[in-house]
């Protein structure tokens, strides 16, 4: 009996041993259950935290090129611009004639020495008109109805007077005594004639994105691809901001003309696409304090090897792509000029008078290539002349053709397509694709420093012919690249990467970032 009490107890003992073993297995399993699904969980944070990363660092990425462009924030700013004459070489006319779409108001009045207008109201508008037809309106406002023309004279106003005329029903007026690539020129906004000293000075003020309307369309064709043209729209807008921002508190008659002293405006008539590439990036300019852009590179932009000048011409000596530059014959070009020609440039700008050309070479280039120091040699005399305009300018094409990639020839240039170029001298005589454009006379030259430095080896050598042998005309032969001064954008090359899908921000950011 007791044997069987024992060995109930030990069973009891056992059962209960193997259920304290079972639940603590239970607990166990339970803890390892939940560690590993706190570490899944762990895990998939990590992942979702890497992803998230990457995200962020893409957008920072975006964002640093977002950061080339900013908004003006200002949703109307008026700008003023000076209208030059037919050539562009004058800005003071003895007449003006207009017409108005809509009808035209004129206002007699001053202004004062900040070129500010102020209306006359006390003075009777008695100036004639060219029509038949009786003004309306007395005082100082005269008004005109559509299409009837308005002509001022200098003769008929004094100096320190002004006109202002205002067309009717937001119109257009157009200044029928100017003409320009599209006939004469409408503007809108309104017209501003100061009667300054020498003559009479024609202003216009108006919305800075309606000048930009004129502004695409007359610095870039209006068939490129819209994305290179919302990168112009971009540019032009930068580029007038900041001479508005400049004269904001000067007492000038405008913040800049309409030639290519500034940007040009008005030749070309807006198009339905020159006004999309201003509207879809409206207010937007680029962060940068001064914005360039010109026709056609060379293709040397961000290369800083090429101020050798072997390595140079070794370049130039490439054949670049045919869709280069959207297909720009001026990627490569060639011209000769006369040493007589250089010789007699010489005389007139530096009076060194010399019958001969004892050398003339690129003494400096920008790592991209770009001529800085042109060094020329003749009677003894040194003279350096320094900056790419001034040497473009006094190399000028103006009696030769400048023959380009596709077989044309260029002719009249009063600058050298650009400065990528080299240079070698040969005797002989130029060809027919140099002939002298009966259109142009003589040379425009540009005066610069004498140098003092020696001449030096990389001087090309002009050779005299010897006296027992026909003389014959010694020639500068120039081989070039590219069209325009070379900084900042070139608008060919921004119409080939549109071309080739890039959007304008990435033009932009191609051209104008420091890491581009």
């Amino acid at each position: 009996m007791k044997h069987k009490k024992v060995i109930g107890r030990l069973v009891m003992v056992l059962e209960v041993v193997l259920l304290t073993g079972m639940v603590l297995l239970s607990f166990y399993l339970l803890i390892q259950y939940m560690e590993e699904g706190e570490q899944s969980v762990s895990g998939t944070a990590v992942e979702i935290e890497t992803e998230k990363s990457e995200e962020a660092e893409a957008e920072e990425k975006k964002q640093e090129k977002t950061e080339l462009v900013q908004s003006i924030g200002e949703d109307s700013i008026l700008i003023r611009v000076r209208i030059t004459g037919d050539d562009n070489e004058t800005d003071l006319f003895e007449n003006i004639t207009v017409t108005a779409s809509e009808g035209l108001t004129v206002e007699n009045g001053t202004y004062n020495d900040a070129y500010h207008f102020e209306s006359d109201e006390n003075k009777k508008a008695d100036r004639e008109k060219d029509t038949e037809s009786e003004r309306d309106g007395t005082g100082s406002a005269a008004t005109y109805g559509k299409e009837e023309s308005y002509t001022a004279t200098a003769e008929e106003l004094q100096a320190g007077e002004a006109l202002r005329l205002i067309p009717d029903n937001s119109g257009t007026i157009t200044v029928t005594s100017l003409m320009r690539a599209d006939g004469s020129p409408a503007y809108g906004g309104e017209l501003y004639i100061y009667r300054l000293e020498d003559g009479l000075a024609l202003v216009n003020e108006l919305e800075l994105e309606e000048y930009l309307y004129a502004v695409v369309s007359s610095e870039m064709p209006s068939y490129f691809p819209i994305e290179a043209l919302k990168a112009q729209a971009v540019c032009a807008r930068t580029y007038a901001v900041g001479c508005i921002n400049e004269n904001k508190n000067s007492k000038l008659i405008a913040d800049l003309d309409d030639s290519v002293r500034f940007q040009v405006y008005n030749n070309r008539m807006p198009t339905d696409t020159t006004r999309e590439a201003v509207d879809t990036t409206s207010q937007m300019i680029l962060t940068l304090d001064v914005v360039q852009y010109y026709s056609t590179s060379c293709l040397s932009e961000h290369r800083e090897d090429l101020d050798e000048e072997q390595a140079f011409r070794n370049f130039l000596s490439e054949s670049p792509d045919e869709r280069a530059e959207y297909g720009s014959a001026w990627v490569r070009w060639e011209t000769a000029i006369s040493v007589p020609e250089i010789l007699e440039c010489l005389a007139d700008v530096y009076g060194i008078w010399a019958e001969t050309l004892d050398g003339i070479s690129v003494e400096s280039r920008g790592g991209n290539g770009q001529a800085q120091l042109l060094r020329v040699v003749a009677g003894g005399e040194i003279v350096e002349i320094e900056g790419e305009y001034a040497i473009r300018q006094f190399l000028s094409p103006t009696e030769a053709g400048v023959e380009l990639m596709d077989g044309t020839t260029a002719s009249g240039l009063l600058l050298l397509p650009s400065a990528f170029f080299w240079l070698e001298i040969e005797t002989g005589s130029t060809d027919g694709n140099n002939a002298t454009d009966e259109g142009f006379t003589g040379r425009e030259c540009v005066s610069g420093d004498e140098g003092e430095n020696a001449v030096d080896e990389n001087l090309v050598e002009s050779e005299s012919p010897a006296d027992d042998v026909e003389e014959k005309e010694e020639i500068l032969h120039i081989y070039g690249g590219g069209y325009g001064h070379g900084n900042g954008m070139s608008q060919y090359g921004a119409a080939q990467m549109a071309t080739e899908g890039a959007s304008y921000l990435e033009i932009l950011e191609y051209y104008y970032s420091e890491s581009g």
